[in-house]
């Protein structure tokens, strides 16, 4: 399940992801809120945190995943995953995308915040 988080700023999409993310939380809360940012921003930044209770991904999202990364292949310019166990699925989401990607344990959720708000691409 997505949940579309608020606080942060006009050009951040910022989402926690619990249970099993499914192919409909991608059509009907995702894939929304992307084409809604692009309307405004010529790029958007993604804040993709794994929630405590996240189980993992169906298969179909995986595929969704793959179409996300290939149809908005240059509309991101920055994306932080915030994980608390599981970097190996994070590194495989930070291959979906041509941008810097940071993966960032939950209790730095202040530091993932500030390296999301740098203009400056640095790694």
């Amino acid at each position: 399940m997505i949940e579309l988080l608020d606080g942060f700023s006009h050009e951040v999409i910022a989402m926690k992801v619990d249970g099993v993310l499914t192919s409909d939380d991608y059509n009907q809360r995702l894939l929304p809120a992307i084409e809604t940012k692009l309307k405004d921003h010529a790029t958007i930044k993604l804040w993709y945190e794994l929630g405590e209770h996240f189980e993992g991904v169906s298969v179909e999202t995986l595929w969704d995943d793959a179409k996300l990364a290939f149809f908005h292949l240059t509309d991101f310019s920055r994306v932080v995953i915030i994980t608390g166990r599981d970097a190996r699925m994070a590194s495989v989401l930070a291959c979906m995308v041509p941008c810097p990607v940071k993966v960032f344990e939950r209790d730095n959720r202040d530091a993932a915040r500030q390296w999301l708000a740098d203009q400056e691409v640095t790694e």
